[in-house]
């Protein structure tokens, strides 16, 4: 998504701005790193005038335990002049011993297929569980935790867990998590089905018909649940 691609762009051109001011002995690499952006920001702001053609669409899932529907999780993908926007919300109700609630916010942005930057919030009856964002930043990633940020050299990354709402993994090997902040392996588990075990040893099945990715099979230690396509 252009406008969102400008956004971060001129945010970085003004961080830069300000660390000229503030430290005289990184003057001539920020210099030349400013100019840079400016010229990028310049550029991709006639790109978005000309090229104003864009794909969106979005998709609705029933979330399902014990047979009956406990969440709903929306996605939507839009695509314009090699940028991709992907944004997931869910949110679930149900009662164990006693009532549950969650929240999921997540979004990703694919620059010429290189994610850009990306984001996960999750609250689990109103308290936060995560909260972290992550930005491409000269062939590594910063990863911002509340005021807390880390540096990772992992660069590119070219597939999330989001990605997995988008398309199929074909060919795809391994899956970036942005909430364990590594790569997990997909096993190709039959046609068109793929398992991937995360790090704390529950794991979860896709399943995608015609590229569309129509049932994830979660399996916790705690709950089992599906996640059923709608539209």
């Amino acid at each position: 998504m252009i406008p969102v691609f400008i956004i971060w762009l001129i945010r970085r051109y003004r961080q830069s701005q300000k660390k000229l001011k503030t430290d005289p002995l990184s003057l001539k690499k920020e210099k030349r790193q400013s100019s840079r952006l400016a010229t990028v920001l310049f550029l991709t702001a006639i790109t978005a005038a000309i090229q104003g053609h864009s794909q969106a669409g979005s998709r609705l899932y029933e979330i399902m335990r014990n047979g009956s529907k406990v969440g709903t999780l929306r996605f939507s993908e839009t695509s314009s002049a090699g940028m991709d926007y992907l944004k997931m919300e869910s949110d679930v109700r149900t009662r164990f011993i006693f009532t549950f609630t969650a929240h999921a916010n997540e979004d990703a942005v694919y620059c010429n297929g290189i994610l850009l930057r990306s984001s996960i919030y999750r609250r689990l009856n109103g308290n936060e569980k995560a909260n972290k964002q992550h930005e491409a930043d000269i062939r590594q990633y910063i990863i911002h935790k509340g005021h807390d940020t880390e540096v990772t050299k992992i660069f590119p990354i070219t597939y999330n867990m989001l990605s997995l709402y988008s398309r199929e993994p074909e060919n795809i090997h391994e899956v970036y998590s942005d909430n364990f902040e590594q790569f997990i392996a997909i096993q190709k588990t039959g046609e068109h089905t793929y398992k991937i075990t995360l790090p704390d040893g529950n794991y979860n099945n896709y399943s995608y018909r015609n590229g569309i990715l129509n049932l994830i099979e979660v399996h916790h230690s705690l709950y089992s649940a599906n996640i059923v396509l709608m539209n």
